[in-house]
């Protein structure tokens, strides 16, 4: 889209009369270049909080007032609006607030909360110097402003996109206004936010064990004589799974959480991509026959384990909703891993649970046969 430029160079010649407002129009040009410039080169969902330091929290908004009477106080935040502007507000005497909404319709899924930032205002702040002359404050800063969305109101974000930015999420339920401790506000890392670091945790935790997992279903499948066509399918699936986690393992082993969330959901939910084209080079009698066998040792019917892994593939990703798709990618991890530890911890592949619980029957009443006495002994 082409870019139209408001503030433009000044002209200057030597012996021209200066004045303050050359200089202000020589600062809002380069403003404008750089963000221009910064929105050129910035990617889709390259925006939010940023990595967070040791414990320090890159937002922190907190609830003050009673009743009705609530407001929004927003005490930190450092993070880079799509439009490319840093923001880093971390003044205690500048907090900056707004009323919670106290009229109208309560919309179900609540206000998001939104930063917006004026990049070309110019608000005086600092301390004076008593000793210079004119009297000033030796600084400027731009307009901060929290404002309270519907999250049904879309349009509304849109329009404010570029230096707006959604930091938390209000609800109100029986009269009480809360802020939402599940929301993660947009984020530029996994390292932005502590539920981002827990997410990552448990994505970690979960890759180890689907990795370790398929490599004993592929040993045991190859060291089987005779395998039915059970174990040939389910050694091609896991063939290409595999190979899945091998394209990902150097780059999660070394950067993983400098990875946006938006990476993060692209790279897992490759998982479920791989499964389901995998299920498409089967026959319709074999997909539906391995489904099934599937069935029996994750509890899953086939109609929902496709379901869910055609869910987690086509879910939009949304930046303001990171938790959403988070979600929906763990549950499908999840998923997996119950699947594969059970199949990895099978006598061979193609082991029917029907098997196992005839032979546990078999050992029971021959250590039954063995326990009984007679008179001879």
């Amino acid at each position: 889209m082409k870019e139209k430029k408001i503030y433009r160079p000044v002209n200057w010649k030597l012996g021209m009369s200066v004045s303050p407002d050359h200089f202000i129009a020589t600062e809002n040009y380069l403003l404008e270049c750089i963000l221009q410039n910064a929105k050129a080169f910035r990617t889709p969902f390259h925006y939010g909080l940023l990595p967070a330091l040791d414990d320090d929290r890159s937002v922190a908004i907190t609830l003050a007032g009673h009743g009705e009477q609530r407001t929004v106080v927003l005490e930190s935040y450092k993070g880079i609006t799509p439009g490319g502007y840093l923001i880093l507000l971390d003044d205690p005497e500048s907090k900056i607030t707004c009323p919670c909404e106290s009229e109208g319709e309560i919309p179900e899924e609540g206000w998001d909360i939104l930063l917006n930032v004026v990049p070309f205002d110019r608000n005086p702040c600092g301390i004076p110097d008593i000793n210079e002359t004119p009297s000033r404050y030796p600084y400027v800063e731009p307009t901060y402003r929290l404002t309270l969305l519907p999250r049904n109101n879309r349009k509304s974000v849109a329009e404010n996109y570029l230096y707006s930015v959604v930091i938390g999420l209000l609800r109100k339920q029986d009269g009480v206004y809360t802020l939402d401790g599940n929301y993660i506000p947009p984020s530029l890392s996994m390292a932005s936010h502590s539920r981002l670091h827990e997410y990552m945790a448990d994505f970690t935790r979960e890759i180890s064990i689907l990795d370790n997992a398929v490599k004993k279903i592929v040993e045991k499948t190859v060291a089987q004589p005779n395998r039915t066509p059970i174990a040939e399918n389910v050694l091609l699936l896991c063939k290409d799974f595999s190979h899945t986690l091998s394209t990902i393992y150097f780059e999660w082993r070394n950067k993983a959480h400098m990875l946006t969330p938006y990476e993060v959901v692209k790279t897992l939910t490759s998982f479920a991509s791989t499964i389901l084209t995998s299920l498409c080079f089967l026959s319709i009698k074999e997909k539906e026959t391995m489904l099934k066998y599937f069935h029996e040792w994750n509890g899953i019917s086939p109609s929902t384990f496709e379901q869910l892994l055609d869910e987690v593939v086509n879910k939009s990703y949304d930046h303001n909703r990171i938790n959403q798709s988070l979600v929906a990618v763990q549950g499908m991890l999840h998923m997996l891993e119950e699947l594969f530890t059970s199949l990895s911890r099978l006598e061979f592949i193609g082991q029917h649970r029907e098997s196992i619980v005839i032979s546990e029957r078999q050992m029971q009443d021959t250590v039954s046969e063995s326990n009984r006495w007679t008179l001879v002994d």
